[in-house]
């Protein structure tokens, strides 16, 4: 999860003045038309726009994106022809998945020592065919036209960062398209969230992601107390989160105007209280792919391993899974050497906890609910304060910045050689020369966001989501129509502020 220097062109930004106010309403308009006059034409073009989003990234990206659906829905129809269940027909589909997997490698690797940027939404739209490769074998599962198939391929609400759809639960979906114009409350509910992702993103995420690059700018120069070292690193772990769920309600967002229900990426990973349950609230549509595509099938082949008794060869099984699927996660985000081994850490640890808890339950003791709770409190505490080295870690990349940045989070002595003279709030950033009281209000204010309030998806009563209380769940009302308004002033002015803007994080892996 590094910020990348490296930048491709882009295509029309979600969080830009033309998306906001000529293609979403333009496009969303002509398809509901379209519904009405032909399918088939609602289809071609929801196809036609999204081919037209991602020429504006390059012919590079085209090229990549259109032999990707192209090879694709190829190869499963040659696959087809082969006798289900025989060798031939079980090394076609490897072959397809490694034909997939090829271009992401190969440029994965060259950004390695190369300035070079991924296509548009390579990253995603790989593990999306991939999932067409193999659902496409399994009985029952939709069999999408070519028109349907490309608009499932390259649809442009999701083409730059996911969320990732599988084949088989999202391509239903694809197969009704045209055939009903998306409702008014539908295209309204998009359209609101569209609107709440673009004011997370400016007017959270951003200013954020600014205060952290201030740190850092002092960190560069050989300077950084232990109030700028944390703000650096819980400070990127909210822009991150706050990047991508902003970029994830739009994608949903813009799903839904045209009546398209695409898969819910976060559900508050941070007020996780167990390294299990971050995992799968963070990126859920990639660890939903990782979960059916990588850890089921290495599960069901590590478990056939000559151990005995059952019991350990189950546990060994469940290790080797876990840790192939944590490295696929890490390489799926760089190639990079050091992410790598995170990743690594990161399932050896789980492995480690899992069977220690494991052996810990044979002499089980009745927990009050005070310490029920504690218990709560302290693992939530403990995750985020290791997401948010792990992410300083991530951000910061360059082994010199790190050595200075890393020392000073736990610099206890110039802590309290700072506490005789008083708390001075208004001096907390000398060296990163923020303004003190505010970016700490920000900072706590952010936090309680995060940490206290109900999500975006559960606001808007996305399916899959916890539901909010009734009062603050959006509805097609003259109140919520009202708020609506507001959030599209505050997004207009959020795009159009003389400050520095930032491209979504995960939009550059």
């Amino acid at each position: 999860m590094t910020c990348s220097s490296r930048r491709r062109r882009e295509a029309i930004s979600f969080v830009s003045l033309q998306f906001l106010i000529l293609w979403l309403p333009v496009t969303v308009g002509a398809f509901a038309l379209a519904c009405r006059w032909r399918p088939t034409a609602a289809v071609g073009l929801l196809v036609a726009v999204s081919v037209l989003f991602c020429a504006q990234a390059g012919p590079i990206a085209l090229a990549v994106l259109t032999t990707s659906i192209l090879g694709n829905f190829g190869a499963v129809a040659l696959i087809g022809r082969l006798a289900p269940g025989s060798t031939m027909r079980r090394l076609a589909v490897a072959g397809a998945i490694i034909a997939n997997l090829a271009p992401l490698v190969a440029f994965k690797v060259a950004q390695q020592v190369l300035p070079v940027a991924l296509p548009l939404g390579l990253a995603f739209y790989t593990l999306q065919q991939i999932t067409f490769v193999i659902d496409a074998q399994k009985p029952g599962v939709e069999r999408l036209g070519l028109l349907r198939f490309a608009a499932w391929g390259s649809f442009f609400g999701q083409l730059p960062a996911g969320p990732i759809g599988a084949y088989g639960r999202i391509a239903p979906q694809f197969a009704r398209l045209g055939f009903t114009a998306p409702t008014g409350a539908d295209i309204a509910r998009g359209g609101a969230l569209v609107l709440a992702g673009v004011v997370k993103k400016t007017w959270l995420a951003d200013p954020m992601a600014r205060k952290v690059d201030a740190v850092l700018t002092a960190v560069d120069l050989g300077a950084v107390t232990p109030v700028e070292a944390w703000t650096a690193a819980w400070g990127y772990t909210l822009q991150l989160y706050l990047d991508f769920s902003a970029y994830s309600d739009i994608a949903i967002g813009v799903g839904l105007c045209f009546g398209l229900l695409l898969p819910i990426n976060f559900n508050s990973p941070l007020k996780a209280s167990s390294p299990g349950q971050y995992v799968m609230r963070w990126h859920m549509s990639l660890m939903t792919f990782v979960r059916d595509y990588v850890f089921e099938p290495v599960f069901r082949i590590a478990r056939k391993l000559p151990i005995q008794p059952t019991v350990r060869r189950y546990g060994v099984a469940w290790a080797l899974a876990t840790l192939v699927a944590y490295l696929v996660v890490a390489a799926w985000h760089t190639a990079a050497l050091l992410p790598l081994l995170q990743g690594l850490g990161v399932a050896a640890l789980l492995i480690v906890l899992q069977f220690a808890r494991q052996n810990a339950r044979g002499a089980p003791r009745p927990i009050g609910v005070v310490e029920q709770r504690a218990r709560q409190v302290a693992g939530q505490a403990l995750i985020l304060i290791a997401v948010a080295v792990i992410a300083l870690m991530l951000r910061v990349g360059d082994g010199q910045t790190l050595g200075r940045v890393l020392p000073a989070l736990v610099d206890v002595k110039a802590i309290f050689a700072g506490l005789p003279q008083g708390i001075d709030l208004a001096g907390a950033y000398p060296n990163a020369r923020l303004p003190g009281v505010r970016t700490l209000a920000m900072m706590g204010v952010v936090t309680t966001i995060v940490l206290v309030c109900p999500n975006t998806m559960q606001i808007f009563g996305i399916p899959g989501a916890m539901p909010a209380p009734d009062w603050l769940r959006w509805r097609p009302t003259l109140l919520w129509g009202g708020l609506t308004v507001g959030l599209l002033l505050l997004a207009l002015i959020g795009v159009t502020r003389p400050v520095q803007q930032y491209g979504f994080i995960y939009a550059q892996f």
